[in-house]
């Protein structure tokens, strides 16, 4: 389906946000006023922007879009690289095209663009993978962060030539994003669903193409060469590390499943994740005691007589 500025755009855009509870928007220019309209279901849950100090100094992109976001709990992220314009689902669907969610683009207002875009239906690892991969390598637009683009901004004097260049690169807090955590409930599943991908219905791509590119994993893989990069890959986060140090400091060295919801609460930051952190934290916490144990021996997890829950703990002082 073809949709034209004038005619259709803004309607199918609108639309297809509405029938869907799940939205990322990936975006050069927002203006928030577009975004607010384009948001009426509160579908939107991730907003990618490009967001160069030139963008915001001469207006094509609005600094109100972070309270916004934070206003209605959007993740907000910031990549210097991206062109493209894409509204997705995080299923197999998405609309595609020229319009930047802008007053004149998508917002079709007053003498507006001409504009083409496009609705396509997609069932391949790869282009959830590429998409994935560019939230995953945004940078996450924190208090610090936007302090420093605001300050920027505000000390640049119109007319200039040359802009301040703040590029994107990654931070230590991106580490600790509740995205990071592995979706997959252990390392071997990920291996047969990586090496054979048919039959997987749509959240098992969106959770199979979200470890895939986390963990920078490529389809194929020998068998060794996949839990060799994966074991290196998974102990080196800094989100693990910082966890396993949590759990040998903690009396009996061990950790209970209540006590993991809150560490993970206070030193992360909640995230719109493949699985909703709210209904399946649960299986979450399973997950990452599973991935912590499969690859460090000296961990161990068990759930004592009469109990409910998993206990994570650390055998090596023992």
């Amino acid at each position: 389906m073809l949709l034209l500025s004038g005619f259709n755009l803004f309607y199918k855009c609108s639309e297809f946000t509405a029938a869907n509870e799940d939205i990322t928007v990936f975006s050069p220019y927002i203006k928030t006023e577009q975004i607010r309209k384009l948001n009426s279901s509160n579908s939107i849950k991730r907003i990618i922007v490009r967001w160069e100090i030139r963008d915001l100094c001469l207006g094509v992109s609005d600094l109100d879009l972070y309270y916004y976001c934070r206003e209605n709990n959007i993740a907000l992220y910031r990549n210097t690289r991206i062109h493209l314009k894409v509204l997705w689902n995080h299923k197999s669907d998405l609309i595609f095209g020229s319009a930047n969610i802008t007053n004149r683009g998508v917002g079709e207002s007053g003498d507006f663009n001409y504009e083409l875009a496009g609705a396509n239906t997609f069932n391949n690892i790869e282009t959830f993978n590429y998409l994935n991969k560019i939230i995953f390598d945004s940078e996450y637009v924190d208090q610090k962060l936007f302090d420093e683009i605001n300050k920027l901004v505000s000390n640049t004097e119109l007319p200039i030539l040359n802009y301040p260049i703040l590029d994107t690169i990654k931070k230590q807090v991106d580490s600790f994003l509740i995205s990071q955590l592995p979706m997959t409930e252990s390392p071997l599943i990920l291996f047969e669903n990586i090496n054979d991908l048919s039959g997987l219905n749509e959240e098992e791509f969106r959770i199979i193409s979200h470890d895939m590119v986390l963990f920078d994993l490529k389809p194929n893989m020998l068998e060794a060469e996949f839990y060799v990069h994966l074991r290196s890959q998974f102990n080196n986060h800094p989100f693990v590390v910082k966890l396993k140090d949590f759990v040998k400091s903690r009396p009996n060295c061990s950790i209970h499943y209540g006590g993991c919801v809150t560490w993970i609460q206070e030193n992360t930051t909640t995230v719109p994740t493949p699985r909703s952190w709210e209904l399946k934290k649960q299986y979450i916490i399973n997950n990452l005691y599973e991935w912590v144990c499969f690859f460090d021996l000296e961990f161990s997890y068990e759930v004592p007589s009469g109990g409910h829950s998993q206990i994570l703990t650390y055998n090596g002082f023992k």
